[in-house]
Order: C-alpha cells, then sequence, then structure tokens
C-alpha cells in the first residue's frame, strides 16, 4: 500500500498512469479488430516509419509527435488504400515503408547538429517524458475515437467476423476500413512516449493475442483483452518506476508473460474464437 500511495502522490507518476490506462484500453480495442486480419505487422512499420516525423520535428523544431501523428496519418489513409491492390501486397507496402521511414530518419538525425537525448525516450518509451499536455491531447483524441468506434462497431465487427456478409448486406466498409487503418496508426504515435517506437506495437498486438487464446467468444476475447491491457501496461510502469528499468522493455516484457500464461490456460481450457490459417 505504501508503493501505491507514494506512485499516486508523484506528479510524472500519475500522468503516467492516466496516460497508460486511456492508450492500454484504446490500444487494446484497435488490437481486437486488426490482430484478425492479420494486420499486425502494420503498427510495426507504422510506428517505425514514424520516426521520420519525430526527426523532422527535432531537426526543425515544433513537436516531434505532431510531425509523427501527421506521417502515421498519411501512411494509415496510404495503407488502407492500396490494401485491396491485386500488384501489390500489403505486407511488402509495409516492409518499404519501414525501411524508407526509418532510413530518411536515421539520415536526418545524423545531419542535425548536436546532442539529441530526446532520440532514446522516443525510440524506448520513458514515464518522465509525458506532459500534462500529452495528457489532454490523449483524452481527446481517445473520447473521438470512442464516438468513432459506436459509429462503426456494427460494420467492424462484421467485416472482421465475416467480410462477405458485410458486403452483402451494403454496410460502410470502405469507411470502417480508414477509421482503422489512420486511428490504428495514431493511436500508436499516441503512446511512443510510454512504450517508443520500438515497442509501441507490443500494446496493439499481445493482450489480443492472449486473449485469444483463452476465450471463445468476441465479447470475451474483447474483455480479457482490455484487462489484459490495463493489467499488463499497469505492471510493467510499476517494475519500471521501482527498479529503473526503461519503460518500453519492461511492458513489453510483462506483455509477453501474459502472452505465455494465456497459451497455457487455452491449451487446458478452450481453442481460440479466431483460428489462424496457417496455409497463410
Amino acid at each position: 500500500m505504501d508503493l501505491i500511495s507514494e506512485m499516486l502522490a508523484t506528479p510524472f507518476m500519475q500522468r503516467a498512469i492516466i496516460g497508460s490506462l486511456l492508450l492500454a484500453i484504446l490500444l487494446g480495442l484497435f488490437g481486437v479488430f486488426m490482430v484478425p486480419r492479420k494486420l499486425g505487422f502494420m503498427a510495426d512499420g507504422v510506428s517505425h516509419a514514424s520516426l521520420l516525423g519525430i526527426a523532422v520535428g527535432i531537426m526543425f523544431g515544433g513537436a516531434p509527435l505532431l510531425w509523427a501523428a501527421a506521417v502515421a496519418a498519411c501512411i494509415g489513409l496510404l495503407l488502407a488504400k492500396i490494401e485491396d491492390n491485386e500488384r501489390l501486397t500489403l505486407d511488402s507496402v509495409v516492409g518499404i515503408v519501414l525501411v524508407g521511414g526509418m532510413s530518411s530518419a536515421v539520415i536526418l538525425m545524423a545531419l542535425t547538429p548536436g546532442y539529441k537525448p530526446e532520440l532514446i525516450t522516443y525510440l524506448f518509451g520513458s514515464l518522465l517524458s509525458i506532459s500534462w499536455n500529452d495528457i489532454y491531447l490523449l483524452i481527446v483524441f481517445f473520447a473521438v475515437t470512442l464516438v468513432l468506434f459506436k459509429i462503426q462497431w456494427r460494420t467492424l465487427v462484421l467485416t472482421t467476423v465475416h467480410g462477405e456478409l458485410s458486403s452483402v448486406l451494403g454496410l460502410p466498409t470502405s469507411a470502417a476500413k480508414y477509421f482503422l487503418f489512420v486511428g490504428t496508426s495514431v493511436a500508436l504515435i499516441a503512446g511512443v512516449k510510454l512504450l517508443g517506437v520500438i515497442l509501441i506495437s507490443a500494446l496493439l498486438i499481445i493482450p489480443f493475442s492472449a486473449a485469444n487464446q483463452a476465450t471463445r467468444s468476441l465479447k470475451g476475447s474483447l474483455i480479457l483483452t482490455e484487462c489484459l491491457a490495463v493489467a499488463g501496461t499497469m505492471t510493467g510502469i510499476t517494475l519500471s518506476y521501482i527498479y529503473d528499468l526503461p519503460t518500453g522493455p519492461a511492458i513489453a516484457l510483462v506483455f509477453v508473460g501474459l502472452f505465455l500464461g494465456c497459451i497455457v490456460i487455452g491449451r487446458i481450457k478452450s481453442r481460440p474464437v479466431f483460428a489462424t490459417d496457417h496455409n497463410h
């Protein structure tokens, strides 16, 4: 109890806890719809490529995360547009975007004079780097995203579980797809100060992947995903605070442990709600 009281009384931990809760709920929700569509690699591509926006912000001034969010939104729009392209696979484009974005970022950083300690924060995350302005922006983004989820919910569920049926029913699948791609891309950037561009995709991918091993229904998977996302993030930042560990790796390793635990539980209890097709 003393530890909890100490954490809650520390201003930077207050910001970290609020931000972590919002991000865990948000990225857990996006993960429920992204991972079954086999779009996990997209999260890595977007987060890594957005380092270009961070480099631009550091080099020319301004808010690096706003530059990164703009880059991520553009990448999300591009990937949504080419998803159904017959001559390009999404994975190949994500790989190209990742390589191009990171390479450009490294070159820009090399051309920027002076020592750049903030770059480590953007790469791996830091509890100390989260400001109240970050929290206020995150709250606004969180609220807007939840409203859009409510509007698109039926379409998102049907396109995730049964894509052909959603087309037959004439649902606005294109709007839902663009929301999912762009929303996920920007949400990933919102979490960069917590986990860093290297590991932020863990918060999108692992909670749902773990929950899917231990539940039988979409509803159960959604609830367990959010519980695991919140529990894993809170445990990770607590360990980071106690042992002075890098925040991103601490949270990511907790998620890996939860995933392994859910695999064991799933083998004992049930089969996943979304079966993995090993032929692809």
